[in-house]
């Protein structure tokens, strides 16, 4: 493999990634939506299954991105063997310029990660908490739906 290829395919895993981001919003984004307009309100069964089809969506969002994750990491990999690189693999993992760069042991990359992943699972608790646990205040007869 080419520094070039290798390029190429960190460029690719970038553009995934910010895909995934970007459907990972739109999904959220809709359901808050949803949970706002009606699904506070609705009857326990379309709860469930409105957050089962969510779950269902974010897995495959989830898998994706373990996959892309795990190619990235594989690509760092086949950057760090090549005889001449033009940047080092330490500073593509911590992009941003200044030192004490690495927290707890981890790269900047690595920690991107790791604050993603708690970052999505916190937005999951917090619309299963939001569906099925807090109580929405009642509208009534003379409030009208914005």
């Amino acid at each position: 493999m080419t520094e070039a290829d290798v390029i190429n395919g960190l460029f690719e895993a970038i553009t995934a990634i910010l895909d995934i981001f970007s459907m990972f919003f739109a999904i959220i984004s809709g359901y808050v939506a949803a949970l706002y307009l009606f699904l506070a309100h609705a009857p326990l069964l379309l709860r469930l299954l409105a957050f089962g089809l969510l779950s269902v969506g974010l897995v495959f969002l989830g898998g994706t991105a373990l996959v892309i994750q795990t190619m990235q990491e594989g690509l760092l990999t086949a950057w760090e063997r090549l005889p001449s690189r033009t940047v080092e693999v330490v500073d593509l993992r911590n992009p941003l310029p200044f030192d004490g760069a690495a927290v707890a042991g981890l790269a900047q990359q690595e920690l991107g990660v790791a604050v993603g992943w708690i970052v999505a699972s916190a937005v999951y608790l917090t619309l299963g908490y939001l569906t099925f646990v807090y109580r929405w205040p009642d509208r009534g007869p003379d409030q009208s739906r914005p």
